[in-house]
């Protein structure tokens, strides 16, 4: 089962990719987020990454708000991380409902 979207939704306009090689990904939370980080729990956000098909394994920095994502480039497509971060709500839902198992 997928969580809910909207928290992730909502603050992916405060993350940016900080580096990104095939089957490596570390993502960046900006500063600006952390006055809406108490109405949403990143927790859900990790886990459902960590149950993407390909994901090796997922990492957070919570001192540098980051979280890097290791993956199986031959599973997952390099361009389909930046494409999660600016898809519109059904897209996102169609990418996950693909990849997550």
């Amino acid at each position: 089962m997928i969580p809910d979207l909207g928290p992730f939704l909502h603050l992916r306009r405060y993350v940016s990719i900080a580096h990104h090689v095939p089957g490596r990904i570390r993502l960046k939370l900006d500063f600006a987020a952390l006055a809406h980080l108490p109405k949403a729990d990143p927790k859900p956000f990790v886990e459902l990454v960590g149950r993407i098909r390909g994901v090796t394994a997922t990492r957070v920095n919570a001192a540098a708000l980051s979280v890097v994502v290791e993956y199986d480039p031959h599973l997952i497509p390099a361009p389909l991380w930046p494409r999660l971060l600016v898809a519109d709500a059904e897209e996102v839902a169609q990418v996950l409902a693909t990849h997550v198992s």
